[in-house]
């Protein structure tokens, strides 16, 4: 990204940048150079305008002069060059622009995502006047672009204010949605009639979540990104989460009032331009619930993941989210690490294929909860996750299989399926199968509706194209053989598959356990020779009471426990549901339990919840902490 590098300008201006802790000067301009402003950072933007019935040329109006860009609005008659007296364009309407001014904008050439913005100036205030300083995204056009007003100073119903905006697009194309602070002009002048002589400094605080205006340190604006997602004709995305661009301008007349042209030449006065980014450190410490940066400082996109530990490093795959939908539109992303900290972004391990191609992965599909783990005998890297397909909703209730070479990828797609088609689970009894096969209506009608799920009404019911694998996780066992753990018969029944022994298929050797249990976000471990699984009930996106069990054999029987979480919020399991649980290697008796904390209504900016497993009465149990390390 341009502008990432500090510009080391001689002179500095009119004082010393300000140091914030934890933040880095990373750009800035004092303008203390005579003559047209700094080439390397500014590019004028020229040509006509209209606002409302005043046409004015924005021209080179601006220069560095005495340690000030002064951008000025003069009566400068100009010749339309489009002209064309049949023309219907505005462009082409008017002869003559009676005034110029000037925009100044720092487009291909200082362009910036989040950060701290600073500038100090006098803005002038006569009628006809309308400063600005703002900032555009790189991508998409007007309005979908985005645009940040750190300041606007115009007239609303014939009274002057200041404003701090935000706008991006919505569903009709140049049809923007704002969010505006609107200041009276009286307000700041009722508390020092000198204002308007004076320098003022405006600031943008933006990160992540937000977008914070300030007018002299006091807050006028707090706009939250969760908010700011185009409509589709910005094709979903948030503008306030890619680079911008900086402008600084005077426009003439329109919402300035009328031009009083015994005040003319306005006169904007810009001191300096400054951006600061927040300092990357390394993390030390795990902080649950909070935004999770990589380390290029951008939250973490792995969700529903599981975690890989290969020769020395950890690999977290998991789904990239978008921020108005939980459909795979990339496809599944892989970090690194080799602290569990701080994650590096190793780009898209499977990406999904293009839209109308076909593909079972087709570009808006459902890919959720993959796992990776890594087979000694073949040397492939094996990706399982849970499938559905594009537009149906959620009723294909397949698996998908993908393996590498190496453990970042590309994973390639190999095929998907239902499990175990025609072939019955290994604990059920014949007379349990006989009852099963009794079923003639599979309706989900009647109060004996769930018992017929316990007694096996859906794995006879999906016999033929085999049984529904939803929520998953993958085990390998101390002796390398790995199984395939999910909801199926509608999420009321978890199913444990055997895997092959280059663990790309099912044996078909498999059991049910829990019938009835309606459990669904699996994650297992095991402790001296004890099995035990963290699961979830199934209220949607809704968190709920985590459950757990535990079996001496992989196979069962299964016991149900109380729910391992502990303290405030523990009946929602900390707002999050379960999706891992990571051994962490070298370190003995020592699991995380990873889970999520869903926001489906801006699903990219869901959160991480990893905690510590203790174990209390030899029972796992889950304690909340705002943050906490590993002991050593």
């Amino acid at each position: 990204m341009m502008g990432m590098a500090l510009a080391v300008l001689a002179g500095c201006g009119q004082e010393k940048p300000t140091e914030y802790e934890g933040w880095k000067l990373v750009w800035h301009d004092e303008f203390d150079k005579d003559g047209v402003p700094d080439p390397d950072s500014w590019i004028f933007e020229e040509g006509f305008v209209r606002n409302k019935e005043l046409q004015w040329y924005q021209s080179q109006n601006a220069e560095c002069k005495d340690g000030f860009l002064v951008i000025e609005g003069r009566k400068e008659r100009v010749k339309n060059p489009d002209y064309n007296a049949d023309g219907k364009s505005w462009r082409e309407s008017r002869e003559f622009a009676e005034y110029t001014s000037s925009s100044v904008q720092t487009r291909g050439k200082r362009e910036f995502l989040y950060g701290r913005f600073e500038v100090r100036a006098k803005i002038p205030v006569a009628s006809g006047a309308w400063p600005a300083i703002w900032t555009l995204g790189i991508q998409k056009p007007w309005p979908s672009c985005g645009e940040i007003d750190i300041m606007e100073y115009y007239k609303i119903g014939g009274e002057p204010h200041i404003l701090a905006n935000a706008a991006w697009g919505t569903n009709r194309k140049d049809i923007p949605k704002w969010n505006s602070s609107k200041l009276p002009y009286a307000k700041f002048i009722s508390r020092d009639p000198e204002w308007a002589a004076k320098f003022h400094v405006w600031r943008m605080d933006w990160d992540q979540e937000f977008i914070r205006l300030y007018l002299d340190d006091e807050l006028l604006n707090e706009i939250p990104l969760s908010t700011t997602v185009n409509g589709s004709e910005g094709n979903h995305i948030n503008p306030f989460k890619t680079p911008h661009y900086i402008l600084l301008n005077l426009a003439m007349g329109g919402n300035g009032g009328e031009v009083d042209e015994s005040l003319l030449p306005l006169r904007y006065e810009i001191d300096y331009v400054r951006v600061y980014q927040k300092k990357k450190e390394p993390y030390t410490a795990f902080h649950p619930g909070k935004i999770w940066e990589d380390t290029d400082g951008v939250h973490i996109n792995a969700h529903g993941g599981g975690i890989l530990y290969h020769n020395g490093t950890y690999y977290w795959y998991g789904e990239h989210k978008s921020e108005h939908s939980s459909s795979a539109l990339v496809g599944v992303r892989v970090y690194s690490s080799t602290d569990l900290y701080n994650w590096k972004n190793e780009g898209v391990a499977l990406p999904v294929m293009p839209s109308g191609s076909g593909h079972k992965i087709e570009k808006g599909c459902v890919i959720e909860r993959p796992k990776v783990i890594y087979n000694e005998k073949t040397k492939k890297f094996v990706m399982w996750f849970h499938l559905e397909l594009k537009g149906q909703g959620y009723a294909a209730a397949e698996y998908g299989v993908a393996a590498s070479d190496t453990p970042v990828g590309p994973f390639r797609f190999l095929y998907a399926s239902r499990s175990c088609p025609g072939v019955w689970p290994q604990n059920m009894s014949e007379v349990e199968i006989a009852k099963a096969r009794s079923f003639k209506d599979f309706s989900r009608k009647g109060k004996e509706w769930k018992q017929n799920v316990i007694d096996g009404m859906c794995v006879a019911r999906d016999m033929k194209i085999g049984q529904m694998a939803r929520d998953m996780t993958l085990f390998v066992d101390d002796d390398g053989k790995a199984y395939h753990i999910f909801s199926s018969e509608e999420n009321h029944t978890l199913h444990i598959a055997e895997l092959t022994e280059d663990y790309l298929y099912h044996t078909d050797k498999y059991v049910r356990i829990l019938p009835g249990g309606h459990n669904e976000a699996p994650a297992i471990f095991k402790k001296e020779g004890v099995y035990w699984m963290i699961t979830s009930g199934c209220t949607g996106w809704k968190p709920n009471a985590a459950r757990l069990s535990r079996a001496t054999s992989i196979w069962g029987p299964w016991e149900s426990l109380p729910n391992p979480c502990v303290g405030e919020k523990a009946e929602l399991t900390f707002d999050s549901q379960s999706t891992y649980i990571l051994p962490v290697e070298g370190k003995r008796d020592t699991w995380i339990f990873m889970a999520d904390r869903w926001r489906p209504k801006n699903p990219i900016d869901a959160r991480y919840i990893w905690l510590p497993i203790a174990f209390e009465d030899g029972k796992p149990v889950l304690k909340w902490a705002d943050e906490w390390k590993m002991s050593e």
